[in-house]
């Protein structure tokens, strides 16, 4: 388990936390702790793009509440839901070798694809390649005031923030830390309770990352179909070696409709096969566990 970053993983939503706390195995990290919390009705408010902290005493109350419990700690990963991220995959001609010059293009380039000012939003990016069209970015930005908010009721209760970064794409680093090194296309899905994840990877190159709120109309087979017959379309070249599914409540038919769409075998996320242990009492939000061990996945 890498040293860079601390024990201590909270990954949050708008109704409730789960804190975990991790060590170090022999051969795979130990959740040593696994807590989940509500949180007060309220304490997030619908926004666009990123929810609203609305309530930033009843999250503090929470947070104390955790800190009584599992004793004190100074630092901490945060982990938000994919949904209140817009990640994009950024092709532009060139990117200013200065930060604050490169960081100005890429929120101009974001323009054209959110429907919010780009000033208003934190952005991370990562240079994926280069080739003689220009540079391909991987770009995460989120409402800036939301995560401000959220840092400083953290930072009230005298823990630092390290990162916050999305659920789905930490359950990802875990997989692809574990898993042989392929250059093949391989699918991951990510079902939460109101939304889901849909990415494509080439080896280790993101080709596409989306997620989807459910519209209420259409379950999550036909959802998956219609993600399939749009990644057909968009992607032409695209043939999947393996799907990887994670998410509470998944069931067989889900997994024979990705057999179907995608003509691979799918394997299920299975919290069991990226730790040596966990507590007998941990909640049953195996996906965001895994998520929290690929905070450390390097």
């Amino acid at each position: 388990m890498s040293g860079r970053f601390p024990s201590d993983v909270i990954v949050l939503d708008t109704d409730g936390l789960l804190h975990a706390r991790l060590a170090s195995g022999r051969q795979a990290p130990q959740i040593t702790r696994a807590r989940a919390y509500r949180l007060p009705d309220g304490t997030f408010t619908p926004g666009v793009v990123t929810p609203d902290l609305a309530n930033e005493s009843a999250l503090a109350d929470v947070l104390r509440r955790v800190r009584v419990e599992s004793g004190q700690w100074s630092r901490v990963s945060v982990l938000l839901p994919d949904s209140w991220f817009r990640i994009n995959l950024v092709e532009m001609p060139s990117l200013p070798e200065k930060s604050q010059e490169a960081m100005h293009a890429v929120r101009w380039s974001l323009k054209r694809t959110l429907p919010i000012d780009p000033e208003t939003l934190r952005v991370a990016y990562e240079t994926l390649g280069h080739s003689t069209a220009g540079v391909k970015l991987l770009v995460v930005s989120a409402v800036d005031k939301t995560l401000a908010a959220i840092e400083r009721v953290f930072a009230a209760a005298g823990i630092e923030v390290v990162l916050i970064e999305p659920t789905g794409l930490n359950i990802w680093n875990a997989i692809s830390v574990k898993e042989t090194a392929t250059s093949n296309d391989r699918l991951f899905v990510y079902v939460r309770d109101h939304d889901f994840t849909t990415a494509v990877f080439r080896g280790s190159q993101p080709l596409f990352i989306r997620s989807r709120n459910f519209s209420g109309e259409r379950t999550l087979q036909q959802e998956l179909r219609l993600s399939a017959s749009y990644l057909r379309d968009t992607l032409q070249a695209v043939s999947v070696e393996r799907c990887y599914i994670a998410g509470n409540g998944v069931g067989p038919e889900v997994h024979a409709a990705l057999t179907s769409e995608f003509n691979a075998p799918v394997s299920a996320i299975s919290l069991t096969d990226f730790v040596e242990q966990i507590p007998l009492d941990a909640p049953q939000m195996h996906a965001e566990l895994t998520a929290c061990t690929g905070v450390f996945a390097s």
